[in-house]
């Protein structure tokens, strides 16, 4: 939830200024989405906000992320690790060397609309993250389309995504990966007013409710996915 005090800044670095994103770029609303000073962009400062509330949840877990950013921090988790393309450990998300709840939390922003099988990268995270781990997941605005557009090949004309995400999601994934249970959770940025929905997928609802109820006493819109 955003706090009025806070419209029209950057909540990761105070910063008030904002500029065009890649190529250009605006919001969906039409604001300039990027952070002059840190470089975040919406679905940066969503994350960071939500996160904010879930701080408890994270400080005895173990995090991997694919992907980093940088928004999330090292200390805020018992231990930390990443995967980065061509750099540190650069896993397969559809087949990662790790054993069965090597990791406690398992973390993609924008990633898996790269991977050619969505389903299998996301049981394959769920085992990493293990019985009670939690696999979070955001894609480019699947509110904005109400169903999944898939077209099988990484298509450079949409740079090199598989398919263009929709409000169906979370639900599709969960029904294409067994035992799968999850919560979406819609964000606002407290910038450019825009919202995000954050995928929270485990196997155990526990768990998801361990991670919605801090949330929703925050006032984020929580919805049960499946």
């Amino acid at each position: 939830m955003i706090d009025p005090a806070t419209f029209g800044r950057c909540n990761i670095c105070g910063g008030t200024e904002f500029e065009a994103g890649f190529l250009g770029r605006l919001s969906t609303n039409g604001k300039k989405p990027s952070c002059v000073k840190c470089k975040s962009a919406e679905r940066h400062r969503i994350i960071y906000d939500v996160y904010t509330h879930l701080r408890a949840f994270m400080k005895e877990r173990r995090g991997l992320q694919f992907a980093p950013e940088g928004i999330f921090r090292p200390e805020w988790f018992k231990a930390f690790d990443f995967s980065a393309y061509g750099r540190h450990n650069s896993y397969d998300m559809m087949d990662i060397p790790l054993p069965e709840g090597a990791f406690d939390i398992v973390i993609s922003n924008h990633v898996i609309e790269h991977v050619a099988d969505d389903a299998k990268a996301l049981g394959e995270c769920l085992r990493v993250a293990g019985e009670t781990g939690v696999v979070h997941v955001t894609a480019p605005s699947p509110s904005y389309r109400y169903t999944t557009q898939d077209w099988g090949f990484a298509d450079p004309e949409k740079n090199e995504h598989y398919r263009d995400y929709g409000a169906d999601m979370g639900r599709d994934l969960c029904r294409r990966t067994p035992g799968a249970h999850a919560v979406g959770v819609i964000g606002h940025d407290p910038a450019t007013f825009a919202t995000d929905t954050i995928f929270f997928f485990s196997r155990s609802e526990a768990t998801l409710r361990e991670i919605a109820q801090p949330l929703q006493r925050a006032l984020f819109g929580c919805v049960v996915v499946a």
